[in-house]
């Protein structure tokens, strides 16, 4: 005897099967009709909900056909897939999890929840059950690849290669092997074949975005910019919304010469367009223009980073009376900077993992007046919080030396030295608040070590630069050469972690010696951690160059802060411009140079001066402190002012 309501449904899965998904759900919803309780029935529809891109409706059928029908493995991994889909990652990873249990020999199950757990970072547990989907199917393409991204994420780089090899050699076809692969051998510093490696992901899916991002990265890591940045705009025009593609592209946009300030703010604009408009919010704060300010800080550097050392003096200098701090932290692993700077704020909050909606609803729940960004375009900032609104007033300031291109900004904090005014503001989003003094309050770390009397007293000249190698362009490779040339006996110094990359070492040494530097005048050295005290490098360093046109910021005030003297050429926007800030406002115009030959002229100069270079040596950190980039109360005085300004704005325009 037939049953005739699974004969239906077997009819109706038969349509869907072959596409007929309308078809389909006319059968499923009569036998819904004729027994409502039909677990089968409720998770088909949830299907057809899923593959028509309605990722809410599918949760709420599958989760009807769970609560019917809950030991039905299948059930669990589909809605898994759907709350993926609905961008709920942890109710992803629940459902998973339960069809593992339900079914815990199932390798496909164990391979998803593997991949999952490994987008997630959940690096350890997604070994373990990676490793189940293998003893079960040792030959599954899929979960080596998913294997190989869990080993790179845990830095066993070498297993991780290993085991990206064996998922391309059983599938050549499928790209993420491709690309762990080229993960795994850029971590073991194997360029040439990680290159190769992202160029066989491209070819396996022209269609993904990743591999020319990746691809761009590492050709960016050889001191390739142009063709990294075009690997970059590869990468967007598959996927316009690629977040990190377009966040590192705008910063590789910084470095280049041939960019203007108008040219960075028309790329800023056309890319942050493509986000959805600013929202529009009915902001409940108590508009008393002299209340007590609730400012609310967003950064991903809460830690051990170069941005902790202008924000942590700000913080400690606030005035707890005037204003009330309140910091959101996209941190994902905390330090002993993290604890400090957590000291210096009334209120901390974790948002890492935290969506951009909870966020932005934990941002009205605090009743913040402004909020500040502390990142720009730098990697995981939460620039996109910011396109919600939750604060009546939104600021830019510190982390990023050019435009947001945000309409949802409505102010960046600058000076007028790195900001001419009149000149850069129309190629800003936000309105320019230039303060008095500058835009930095800098603090050296609690553990730098004491100043080293003159490197080279009587001997040859050491330059020095420790900025970013990507700064270095070929224009600067010509004057730093020039330089050189004019003062025999001397060598430069660089530092950076791009030097541990044989190919960028061989490209910029050829390019030295394309301008007559032999490679015995340049000392190369690799990244150093901080527990092995890389300031003291400028014990043996005189003179600092600053880049251009993308200035030196933070290496700069290293540089003062340890005696070294930094010469730096000004440019026309912002990036270029910082490093006359920083010197003016220390009272150092001699070492600011307009043009290249003036820049050439400053340097050898001062190389030919060394009693000058000694007597900057022994004054130059205690100048720092006393001028206004050292003063923490006067700047954080500063500081509220404009937030005070900014705030009155927006009480009077309400």
């Amino acid at each position: 005897m037939t049953d005739p309501l699974r004969d239906q449904l077997e009819a109706g899965l038969k349509r869907h099967q072959t596409g007929d998904l309308a078809g389909a759900e006319d059968i499923y919803r009569e036998v819904l009709a004729a027994d409502p309780d039909h677990p089968d029935a409720h998770h088909f529809l949830g299907l057809i909900a899923f593959q028509q891109g309605a990722a809410d409706q599918a949760i709420k059928l599958i989760e009807r056909a769970i609560a019917l029908a809950p030991d039905r493995p299948t059930f669990h991994a589909n809605l898994g897939a759907a709350s993926l889909a609905a961008g709920n990652e942890a109710g992803a990873l629940a459902a998973y999890r339960e069809s593992v249990r339900l079914e815990p020999d199932n390798p496909d199950t164990l391979q998803t929840l593997g991949s999952l757990l490994g987008q997630t970072r959940k690096y350890d547990e997604a070994e373990r059950v990676l490793r189940q989907a293998l003893d079960h199917r040792p030959d599954f393409p899929e979960a080596l690849c998913a294997l190989a991204a869990a080993l790179n994420g845990l830095n066993r780089a070498d297993e991780a290669a290993e085991t990206a090899r064996r998922a391309t050699e059983l599938s050549s076809g499928l790209a993420d092997a491709w690309t762990n692969l080229g993960n795994a051998l850029e971590k073991l510093s194997q360029p040439a074949d990680a290159e190769a490696a992202h160029r066989r992901a491209i070819t396996a899916d022209p269609a993904q975005a990743l591999p020319h991002y990746n691809l761009g990265n590492l050709l960016n890591d050889c001191w390739r910019t142009d063709d990294g940045i075009a690997e970059l705009r590869a990468a967007l025009e598959i996927d316009p919304d690629y977040t990190a593609a377009r966040g590192n592209l705008l910063l590789n946009l910084l470095y280049e010469p041939d960019q203007t300030e108008e040219s960075l703010f028309r790329e800023h604009v056309h890319w942050m367009s493509r986000r959805p408009a600013t929202e529009e919010a009915n902001h409940t704060n108590d508009r008393d223009p002299d209340k007590r300010l609730r400012i609310g800080y967003v950064s991903p550097d809460f830690r051990t980073h170069s941005c902790a050392y202008f924000l942590e003096p700000l913080l400690a200098a606030h005035d707890k009376e005037t204003v009330e701090v309140f910091a959101y932290s996209n941190v994902e692993n905390t330090d002993e900077t993290t604890r400090r700077l957590r000291s210096h704020t009334q209120h901390w909050r974790d948002i890492w993992g935290l969506g951009d909606e909870a966020a932005a609803d934990l941002i009205r729940e605090d009743g913040i007046d402004i909020l500040v960004d502390l990142a720009g375009h730098s990697a995981n900032n939460r620039l996109s919080l910011f396109g919600l609104r939750p604060a009546p007033v939104q600021v830019a300031w510190l982390g990023y030396p050019a435009t947001t291109g945000l309409s949802g900004i409505d102010y960046r904090l600058t000076d007028g030295i790195a900001d001419l005014p009149g000149e850069a503001d129309q190629w800003h989003s936000e309105t320019l608040i230039r303060l008095e003094g500058g835009f930095h309050c800098y603090e050296g770390p609690v553990d730098a070590p004491e100043i080293a009397p003159l490197f080279n007293q009587g001997g040859g000249i050491t330059f020095g630069s420790f900025n970013n190698i990507s700064k270095i362009t070929p224009a600067v490779v010509a004057v730093w050469a020039e330089i050189l040339t004019a003062v025999q006996g001397t060598k430069l110094m660089l530092k950076g972690r791009m030097l541990d990359n044989d190919i960028a070492r061989d490209r910029l040494l050829a390019a030295f010696e394309d301008c007559g530097v032999s490679a015995d005048r340049l000392d190369l050295r690799h990244w150093i951690p901080r527990d092995q005290s890389p300031l003291s490098l400028y014990d043996e360093v005189d003179i600092a160059l600053d880049t251009f046109p993308y200035n030196g910021t933070t290496t700069t005030f290293e540089a003062l802060w340890m005696g070294v003297p930094v010469v730096t050429l000004t440019g026309d926007r912002h990036a270029a411009r910082v490093g006359a800030s920083i010197l003016q406002n220390m009272g150092l115009p001699e070492l600011i140079a307009g043009t290249e030959e003036g820049y050439v002229a400053a340097a050898v100069d001062l190389a030919g001066a060394p009693e000058r270079r000694e007597t900057l040596r022994l004054e130059l950190r205690d100048r720092l402190k006393a001028s206004p980039l050292g003063d923490a109360p006067g700047f954080a005085a500063k500081m509220e002012a404009a937030y005070r300004h900014m705030w009155q704005t927006w009480c009077k325009a309400a």
